[in-house]
């Protein structure tokens, strides 16, 4: 027995010995290594880790896509295995540490990467627009539920003026995909700019919102957001501040569809902004944007970019054809196989045309919100909006055709009331100042949002 409680007693100490030896690994830095997407596409990932004696955070950083800081959870270091998880990317990495680089696999959406990450320089990227804290009003984080209070369907953030009454309620309505309450994009966070410059200089009250979070997300359409923001009205106007004052509905892109719905129905919303607005039916805005942008920013020659919007048009005609979301992926699985079959190898790759593409076509063309958007005409709520507009659009942004959004909305707008229409020259589809309108410009443009259109917005 003695001996017993002797060589337990060493291998305590050994024990001890090892696990304050793994302690003295010190594995902080930023790591960047690159994932092989395809045989022809790679995108990078970093990992900024920051250990504290024991405790260990891990940030990411996708520079390629202008991704950085995203959390992880669950981190560990044991031995010499370093692993964690990103919930909001449905991803995880495990991978061993040998002193010169953390070799491992990251997994996401149940597809596996190897990758070797090295010590690296962390990209810092220049936004002289965020603001920062301490901010000259009040911000206050405020949580909503389902009107059954089952749900936590609303997280968002409502600055106002610190001292003096908020002149009116602004509520920012994010554009399509989901989005978080800054919209942020490329280390871009426009609504936080918008949303700063609106309590700064108009004394306004501002809410900001995430998008309904993940499941419920997945499963919703257009006419759900729109339901979100009524359920937002109800909410902030039951409070004694902001019970008279005047709602402002600040749509961008899809957003201005969902301004335009609630705007057709409750007359206690007093003015709509729409930035990059929608007019036109959805399958016209993406065949303009297939043309405007690979005509912009491709290797494609004409006749093959004319190829490629034939066959998105007939793809987006057999989904408007179709009376329910089954019967549209059945016809966009016909469709597929029907034209992969007439083009050669090569011909599939250019105009993705591949089985991953037929999956991920049906995935998308077919799901809640794409279904129910091809079946949605702007134009039925626009026609009956009661309250004054101000429609903002870049002259250069390819996602949205400026003149032929704002043609329609003259059109279809009442005459009854005073109605703005501003083209921002030189601007892209996020009202910033560009130089082609490319979406591959926006990480490299380090203004988020035009001074004119902020201007604009004052009015």
């Amino acid at each position: 027995m003695e001996n017993y409680k002797e060589v337990r007693g060493v291998f305590l100490f050994l024990m001890l010995f090892l696990f304050g030896a793994l302690g003295a690994q010190n594995i902080s830095g930023y790591w960047e290594g690159s994932l092989k997407i395809t045989s022809r596409d790679s995108l990078r990932l970093g990992m900024f880790i920051e250990q504290t004696g024991d405790s260990l955070h891990v940030e990411l950083d996708s520079p390629d896509q202008y991704a950085f800081g995203m959390p992880t959870q669950q981190v560990r270091f044991l031995y010499d295995t370093l692993s964690w998880k990103a919930p909001s990317l449905n991803a995880s990495f495990r991978g061993v540490h040998n002193g010169d680089a953390i070799t491992g696999t990251f997994t996401q959406n149940r597809q596996r990467f190897p990758i070797a990450l090295t010590p690296g320089k962390r990209t810092v990227l220049h936004r002289p627009q965020t603001p920062n804290p301490p901010y000259p009003y009040r911000s206050e984080d405020i949580r909503l539920r389902t009107r059954d209070g089952k749900l936590v369907l609303i997280d968002g953030t409502l600055t106002m003026p610190d001292s003096t009454p908020p002149s009116a309620l602004y509520i920012l309505i994010s554009g399509s995909g989901w989005q978080d309450r800054d919209e942020s994009l490329m280390g871009h966070k426009p609504f936080l700019v918008i949303a700063d410059h609106l309590t700064r200089t108009q004394n306004a009250a501002v809410f900001r919102y995430d998008d309904f979070p993940q499941a419920i997300f997945l499963k919703s359409t257009t006419l759900d957001f729109a339901d979100g923001v009524q359920l937002i009205m109800d909410s902030l106007l039951a409070s004694p501040e902001l019970a008279r004052l005047p709602v402002v509905l600040l749509g961008h892109s899809e957003g201005s569809i969902v301004a335009f719905i609630v705007g057709s129905k409750d007359p206690r919303v007093s003015k709509i902004i729409t930035l990059g607005g929608v007019a036109q039916p959805i399958h016209e805005v993406l065949l303009y944007q297939i043309r405007a942008i690979y005509e912009t920013d491709t290797v494609l020659t004409p006749a093959e970019i004319d190829k490629t919007v034939q066959l998105s048009d007939q793809l987006y005609r057999l989904v408007r054809k179709s009376k329910d979301r089954k019967e549209a992926a059945r016809r966009i699985g016909d469709f597929w196989d029907d034209q992969s079959a007439k083009l050669t190898p090569e011909d599939q790759k250019r105009y993705n045309m591949t089985p991953e593409g037929k999956y991920t076509s049906i995935q998308q063309l077919s799901s809640p919100w794409f279904f129910t958007l091809f079946h949605l005409d702007p134009k039925v709520y626009i026609k009956k909006v009661h309250c004054p507009v101000v429609a903002i659009n870049g002259e250069k942004d390819l996602q949205v055709d400026a003149v032929a959004n704002q043609q329609l909305m003259r059109k279809y707008l009442s005459k009854k009331q005073n109605h703005q229409f501003h083209i921002v020259p030189n601007a892209n589809h996020l009202l910033q100042t560009c130089a082609t309108g490319s979406p591959s410009e926006y990480g490299n443009i380090e203004e988020t949002i035009g001074e004119e259109t902020l201007r604009l917005l004052d009015r």
